[in-house]
């Protein structure tokens, strides 16, 4: 069995174990049957979509970020837990409040270029 489908086991176990819920609970949330968690459990079935979509609704997460635990996408490796959160929460924001997320992302990168040439001697005249 590829690692991935394990890791996904065990951090849906950990999950599950964390947040005080049975296999029942997550299924009713999940809005899928008791036994498609089951199988996923015992590994008997690899997750499907269907069951991932519904884990990441009960868990209120993104399906991307369920499918690429389950390894039905492949991982993004240059995103952290916080870029992939922050994605999340982004994408569920309304446009209006993406435009003004992204205009304060902007204001604080340009912030901070401009803190990091001032500390690196960027701005020094030479020559005078």
């Amino acid at each position: 069995m590829p690692p991935q489908e394990e890791d996904f086991v065990t951090w849906l176990n950990s999950e599950l174990e964390t947040r005080g819920w049975s296999t029942r609970e997550l299924a009713r949330r999940a809005g899928v049957s008791a036994a498609a968690i089951s199988n996923v459990l015992n590994r008997y079935n690899k997750p499907g979509k269907r069951t991932c979509k519904g884990i990441a609704r009960a868990f209120n997460t993104s399906s991307e970020d369920i499918f690429r635990r389950a390894g039905i996408l492949p991982p993004i490796p240059d995103l952290d837990a916080n870029a992939e959160a922050m994605l999340h929460l982004f994408r569920n924001l309304p446009e209006s409040e993406q435009d003004r997320v992204l205009t304060i992302m902007r204001a604080l990168s340009t912030m901070h270029a401009t803190a990091a040439d001032d500390a690196n001697g960027s701005n020094d005249t030479k020559g005078e």
